[in-house]
């Protein structure tokens, strides 16, 4: 003879408040928060572009660029990389402006009158970034050679330098935000 088995009476289940299901759902709403802010955390904190070893619009040497992000200051670098950012959107809106000119050959003056002043800033800019490129090489080798001579000449002129970059993007911050907003220099 088979052992009986004891057997409880099942007895339903009722929410007739339907606390369970407002607690399931509120449960999901945590963790899509959870998850949405931790998502949103790592896009903005975490998450890094890429160190930049060349830069498109003066030639320079990958190790001095990562020198300068690592040893001097990221600032300068920062500085560094948008001043190479600006000259080549100037670039761009030089070769769109010339496009215009050959279009419409009757209206050469008011392209002149824009290339010739995009032109001179261009030049400005692009000279002190070669200045500042050409004293961060100086530093660099000096830093190579005699590391505490090096590292007190990084001490000394790395304000100077991050200042004299952000000041040439401030004088021309009119044009640069000029060919920002323009819908068609983006071509």
């Amino acid at each position: 003879m088979a052992p009986k088995l004891l057997h409880l009476p099942i007895r339903p289940v009722n929410n007739t408040s339907g606390g369970a299901v407002g607690i399931l759902i509120a449960m999901v709403l945590v963790l899509a928060l959870v998850g949405g802010g931790g998502f949103l955390a790592y896009n903005k904190y975490y998450k890094k572009e890429p160190l930049r070893s060349k830069l498109a619009s003066l030639k320079v040497k990958g190790e001095l660029i990562r020198f300068t992000h690592g040893q001097v200051s990221t600032a300068l670098y920062s500085n560094m990389v948008l001043l190479d950012d600006i000259l080549v959107m100037m670039d761009k809106e030089l070769d769109r402006l010339k496009r215009i000119g050959k279009k419409f050959p009757n209206q050469r003056v008011i392209v002149a009158t824009q290339t010739k002043e995009l032109t001179i800033a261009r030049e400005r800019l692009a000279k002190v970034l070669a200045d500042v490129s050409a004293r961060l090489e100086r530093m660099y080798v000096t830093w190579l050679v005699n590391r505490s001579e090096g590292t007190g000449q990084i001490r000394s002129q790395k304000g100077t330098l991050t200042r004299k970059l952000a000041d040439a993007i401030r004088g021309e911050v009119v044009l640069i935000s000029r060919i920002r907003t323009n819908p068609d220099a983006k071509s």
